[in-house]
């Protein structure tokens, strides 16, 4: 079964008037975004857009000519995706402007997008999703612990930025992360861009802290344009306040959390495969991130917050391949910064904790008496075919 990368080499002779933007195009914009094109593609939208194939060859002369593995959980796969897409007819087609990027520790802030111009006019904007950074994947915390993320105002004003630039339709792209920053932006943005959102790709993004963005009019506006992807056993696009509006993909890895990496969406003829639902792993997946979320005090929030500051700031690295690469140094570190958290922050921690796990049994129980067992089941089944692979 057909991949992203398998994708561009069959339509990669297609030009986008035979065949228009679609899913899997979504799909190959969203994984080369996490590589850092803006250090050679300029982050003003005024500047002279750079032919896709120019914008491949620079960024892969810049890493040495060598496809190189972007951190513990990002590959190389979209270094080699970038190359194959400016070698081919379909992705020459566009050219890229406005590479922007922001990054700041405390409070953290990771934040990346670039606009992808058809030869129609349409300007495709990506938000990139987590990479490898702890600051990362602390900001992504903060969107629990803070209620939000520092990258919210600046995805609204890039759209916002993007919308005065082109005059054109709009196209609206994440993953992860990127998916959220994305869905944020175009519903806080003026009704006149939302109407020009051609539309709206949320691949496999969490949720929000509530559920008010998704009751307001701006939602209903966008709800027909918006095209929600996650894999049959999703993970990370089970976190939070999540809308339900989604269309389920098959996957070629049989793991949730690995299920969210796009290499692994099956692709055929040039559409993903879908499927009616979401498997008992998945709906397990939701049932139980929703009540291990939402069972949190308000009271707790600062003191997870105070932990979660300590633990990252003690690790002293800003990459999870480099913390895995000394975990055991890693672990003395965090180990200290414990020793070191006043004795009340400790006990409420460790109580919230104790929460978490009764939560856990709770819904496990609770989870359809006949369900519990088919979904250890399955767990075994994909377990032996993922070894087997």
């Amino acid at each position: 079964m057909a991949g992203v990368y398998e994708y561009i080499s069959e339509f990669g002779e297609t030009t986008f008037a035979e065949r228009p933007f679609s899913d899997a195009d979504n799909l190959a914009l969203c994984q080369i975004i996490y590589l850092p094109l803006e250090t050679v593609i300029s982050p003003d939208l005024s500047a002279e857009p750079v032919p896709f194939t120019d914008a491949a060859n620079a960024y892969f002369q810049s890493q040495g000519c060598k496809h190189r593995r972007l951190g513990l959980v990002l590959t190389k796969q979209a270094s080699i995706n970038l190359m194959r897409m400016g070698q081919a007819k379909r992705f020459s087609e566009l050219k890229i402007v406005g590479c922007q990027s922001a990054f700041r520790q405390f409070p953290a802030l990771q934040f990346g997008a670039a606009t992808f111009l058809l030869p129609d006019g349409t300007a495709v904007v990506v938000y990139r999703g987590t990479d490898d950074s702890v600051t990362g994947w602390h900001e992504d915390l903060d969107l629990y612990l803070h209620h939000g993320m520092q990258s919210y105002p600046l995805a609204v004003q890039y759209l916002k930025d993007v919308a005065a630039q082109f005059k054109g339709d709009l196209i609206i792209c994440g993953h992860s992360k990127g998916g959220n920053v994305a869905l944020y932006a175009s519903l806080n943005v003026d009704k006149s861009i939302r109407d020009r959102i051609r539309i709206f790709y949320n691949n496999d993004g969490p949720g929000f802290d509530n559920y008010d963005l998704y009751h307001g009019e701006a939602y209903g506006e966008l709800l027909d344009r918006y095209s929600h992807l996650v894999p049959y056993a999703s993970f990370m696009g089970m976190f939070l306040a999540h809308d339900y509006d989604y269309t389920v993909v098959d996957n070629k890895h049989h793991l949730g959390p690995f299920q969210h990496d796009i290499t692994f969406w099956k692709i055929e003829n040039g559409e993903l495969v879908t499927r009616e639902d979401m498997n008992l792993l998945g709906k397990l997946n939701d049932v139980l991130l929703s009540n291990l979320i939402f069972r949190l005090r308000e009271e707790d929030f600062p003191v997870l917050n105070e932990i979660a500051d300590r633990f990252i700031e003690s690790v002293k690295l800003d990459s999870l391949l480099k913390a895995v690469k000394i975990l055991p140094v890693v672990g003395g570190r965090v180990l200290g910064a414990w020793i070191k958290t006043p004795k009340d922050t400790r006990d409420h921690f460790r109580a919230a904790l104790h929460g978490v796990t009764a939560t856990t049994v709770n819904t496990l129980k609770d989870f359809h008496r006949d369900t519990v067992p088919k979904v250890a089941a399955e767990a075994k089944m994909f377990v032996r075919r993922a070894m087997n692979h």
